[in-house]
């Protein structure tokens, strides 16, 4: 196509999809998204960055795959066979990941944060003094492909799918560690979050019994395997700022009555004053009515 042509260039129409992913498309809601986004700014995308937030709130993108260090993805553009979208990433070594993790055993609050969907802005500190970055880097454009006749790259069909990957990690942020190499199940191995309960204690007598006639479980040094006091300040400084609903976003768009507004909206403005009052008891502050 020569540059007379673009005059006469009628664009495409893509072919509507049923159960496609749909995104808000609105830039993030929690910190780790909106940092996804200002990374796809840097593409300089143009247009296509329009076109791409269109296709991914139409819900052009039909499935998104997470792996360490890679996405794949489908999205119906207007050929009748979906496009397959490809973004390959560099992973954190083994080794960088078992030194971040021992540094989250010794603050066990930013542990805690972590296993309840929530990322402290702190950890990206953990990264950094590990060389490393929490957040992907792209070293070339090549690390990015879709099958489409686009010679642009990425094209609007990779902006879709980046879209589609901002609202999934403001969902879910265990998506975007595990694109970093560490899936969430080696995550919690790393961190001994689930441990075995000591031999000698019987944990079934406990279960669907009627508590009031058992005696309560040994809180001795034997029931936590002879473990050495922990430090005063191994919890950590305990947390001020607002709160961002992680639970909440993990459950996603889920109205349970005829309507259109979502969980989240409904119950953010009960979870984040439950959380409040709740740091107030932790602080020792005053509860206001």
């Amino acid at each position: 196509m020569s540059r007379y042509d673009w005059y006469s260039y009628t664009p495409t129409t893509p072919i509507a999809t049923k159960g496609g992913i749909k995104s808000k498309a609105k830039g993030g809601v929690n910190w780790w998204s909106k940092r996804w986004y200002d990374f796809m700014e840097t593409f300089n995308l143009g247009a296509r960055l329009a076109r791409g937030k269109s296709y991914a709130r139409k819900g052009q993108v039909i499935d998104v795959e997470i792996k360490p260090g890679l996405v794949r993805g489908r999205v119906q553009g207007s050929r009748r066979t979906p496009y397959t979208v490809t973004i390959h990433f560099e992973p954190i070594a083994q080794q960088g990941w078992e030194r971040i993790a021992e540094r989250l055993r010794a603050q066990l609050l930013f542990s805690a944060r972590l296993m309840a969907g929530e990322v402290p802005q702190e950890l990206e500190d953990f990264f950094q003094a590990e060389g490393a970055s929490l957040f992907p880097q792209l070293k070339r454009r090549a690390d990015m492909h879709c099958d489409c006749p686009d010679s642009s790259n990425p094209c609007k069909h990779i902006a879709a799918l980046f879209y589609v990957l901002g609202d999934a990690f403001d969902r879910d942020p265990f998506l975007l560690l595990e694109l970093r190499g560490m899936p969430r199940e080696e995550l919690v191995a790393l961190l001994g979050v689930a441990q075995d309960p000591p031999a000698d204690v019987d944990v079934d007598v406990y279960v669907d019994a009627d508590l009031s006639e058992r005696e309560p479980l040994p809180l001795d040094e034997s029931f936590y395997k002879g473990a050495s006091p922990l430090p005063e300040d191994f919890i950590g400084p305990l947390p001020r700022g607002d709160l961002n609903a992680p639970l909440l976003h993990r459950l996603g768009n889920l109205p349970f009555w005829r309507g259109s507004e979502p969980l989240f909206e409904s119950l953010q403005e009960t979870y984040r004053e439950a959380a409040r009052r709740g740091r107030a008891v932790a602080f020792g502050e005053k509860l206001e009515s």
